[in-house]
């Protein structure tokens, strides 16, 4: 899927009556600084209804933001088909890992993400879910269903119980997560009728390149010590297929 995608970038940005021209140079700029933009104006090329999401913040807050969402949405998919993944949509299963390994990034290698609050971003969400959640739940209970948070935490946001509101504070996305999922599923019930997992498909590759080529090639180097990442294997394909702003600079010379 990832290979794919750049490929079709590839092909959009590189054409024989285009290349090199100022044109060119700004249509690769803004292919590379894209974090989900695209993929949205494609879908709501008049009315953005998600874009707050992506351009109002910062791209840690986004991308906490886009996690909560896509494993509700994941969750919610999960009890339609009464916990029988090989049902789910291939999309589904794959952007949840995704979503997952780009948390992953955020909290273990911040270093190759763009410069931010992220881990307090992350430990304040977290937390906030932990106060929202532990006391509707007995103490007798080791374990909260999935399913059951899921709906709480939804249920909560759409009627915007100060229950939640409470605990919330600035560095807290839980109730942006939960709000892009609501709008995430509207979608697929709204006159548009999209298929909500080819927009979170579409932004999550957006937020992979962006992570990738926005990551410097020593943050790169020091994971190799370590095996190496995902992250930096997208960098070196976009590299092949001369998405990167080093392979136009060897070009001319």
């Amino acid at each position: 899927m990832i290979f794919d995608y750049l490929k079709e970038k590839c092909n959009c940005l590189f054409k024989d009556d285009f290349l090199l021209t100022d044109s060119f140079f700004k249509s690769r700029n803004e292919l590379l600084a894209t974090r989900g933009t695209y993929a949205l104006e494609m879908f709501f090329p008049y009315n953005n209804r998600l874009g707050w999401s992506i351009t109002e913040v910062e791209f840690d807050h986004s991308l906490v933001i886009w996690h909560i969402a896509t494993d509700l949405c994941y969750h919610g998919d999960l009890d339609d088909v009464q916990g029988d993944a090989n049902k789910l949509d291939p999309k589904c299963k794959i952007n949840k890992c995704l979503s997952n390994y780009m948390l992953y990034l955020l909290v273990f290698c911040p270093s190759m993400l763009s410069k931010g609050n992220s881990e307090i971003r992350y430990v304040h969400t977290l937390s906030e879910a932990k106060r929202f959640l532990k006391p509707r739940f007995s103490k007798e209970r080791d374990r909260i269903q999935a399913s059951t948070g899921r709906r709480l935490l939804l249920e909560d946001a759409r009627v915007t119980q100060p229950s939640l509101e409470s605990v919330k504070d600035k560095l807290s996305v839980l109730q942006d997560g939960c709000k892009l999922a609501i709008e995430l599923q509207n979608v697929e019930s709204s006159e548009h009728n999209y298929n909500k997992w080819e927009i979170i498909s579409q932004v999550w590759m957006e937020m992979l390149s962006y992570a990738a080529h926005d990551c410097g090639w020593r943050e790169h180097g020091q994971q190799l010590r370590k095996g190496g990442e995902l992250l930096t294997h997208v960098c070196l394909l976009m590299a092949h297929f001369g998405l990167s702003k080093q392979y136009v600079n060897l070009f001319l010379l």
